[in-house]
């Protein structure tokens, strides 16, 4: 599926579940910024939806807050739908959803930060992990397509070996990855 097409229908599956000016497309996460997070200092990923609330002034601990709200009003269906159809229900990093909202991050710009793949680049992969996670309070990778899907799995195998052999202090636990196709399928029935 065309990566444009697929992340308006998204958008649409995603505004039936938060309200619609929560949700940004391609989010720029220094724009607008009122912290210290500086664009002209510092790079500046382009998120590609990202959903609110969002942290990116001086109030954060209001904004985690807010954030954590969110969490808590979406872990009971929501993010246990996402957690069930992601690779962590059937990986060898599995983690117990429990344990999986106990590893959220602690210092999100945003509640959830979206990527979207559509490309074989590893290297892009890589880099999409890493946004989702640091950005998001859940970073939620969305390859397009079943090799794209084993592309994302393989690299989170990576960072987790990784983390076990004493070269990473984490390993980006907040992620999930989930295909296109059965994400949308899955929204669907919300």
């Amino acid at each position: 599926m065309d990566t444009k097409k697929f992340t308006q229908i998204l958008i649409d599956k995603l505004g039936t579940i938060f309200p619609p000016d929560q949700i940004i497309k391609e989010w720029d996460v220094g724009r607008d910024s009122g912290d210290a997070f500086d664009r002209r200092i510092y790079y500046t990923p382009q998120v590609d939806i990202a959903v609110g609330s969002f942290n990116i002034d001086q109030r954060s601990r209001l904004n985690n807050e807010k954030i954590n709200a969110l969490v808590d009003k979406h872990k009971k269906v929501f993010l246990k739908l996402l957690y069930d159809i992601s690779h962590l229900r059937e990986d060898q990093e599995y983690i117990s959803y429990n344990n999986f909202l106990s590893m959220l991050n602690k210092n999100p710009r945003c509640f959830l930060a979206i990527e979207i793949e559509n490309t074989k680049d590893r290297k892009r992969s890589l880099g999409d992990i890493v946004n989702a996670s640091v950005m998001g309070k859940i970073g939620i990778v969305v390859p397009l397509g079943n090799e794209k899907y084993e592309i994302c799995v393989r690299i989170k195998r990576y960072f987790h070996y990784l983390k076990d052999v004493g070269k990473l202090k984490g390993y980006f636990k907040n992620v999930l990855i989930i295909e296109g196709i059965k994400l949308i399928n899955s929204l669907s029935g919300l």
